[in-house]
């Protein structure tokens, strides 16, 4: 699989924007391991009936900006729905 790159706008401060990021993902079983400017996240569910729902990829905080670099996506999502999920985490209050 081909690793695809995001890039979102950070807003407030970033300490406790990344707190937000990591608490929204783990409600979706992803864990953000990391600091204030690069980190691994890994997670999802893997179900019997609907096979390997995980991702996995990097990030790094430049500035204001977040790049999520995603090198492990489910077979059924479809990149829309990956970019989706990572502002359900990132942009979300």
């Amino acid at each position: 699989m081909i690793a695809l790159k995001f890039e979102y706008t950070l807003k407030g401060d970033p300490a406790q924007k990344l707190a937000t990021i990591r608490q929204k993902a783990a409600q979706k079983f992803v864990t953000f391991i990391g600091d204030l400017q690069k980190g691994t996240f890994s997670g999802g569910l893997s179900l019997p009936l609907l096979g390997d729902m995980t991702v996995r990829g990097s990030y790094k905080i430049v500035g204001d900006k977040i790049i999520v670099t995603v090198s492990k996506k489910p077979s059924s999502y479809t990149w829309s729905q990956v970019d989706s999920m990572l502002r359900g985490f990132i942009e979300s209050d």
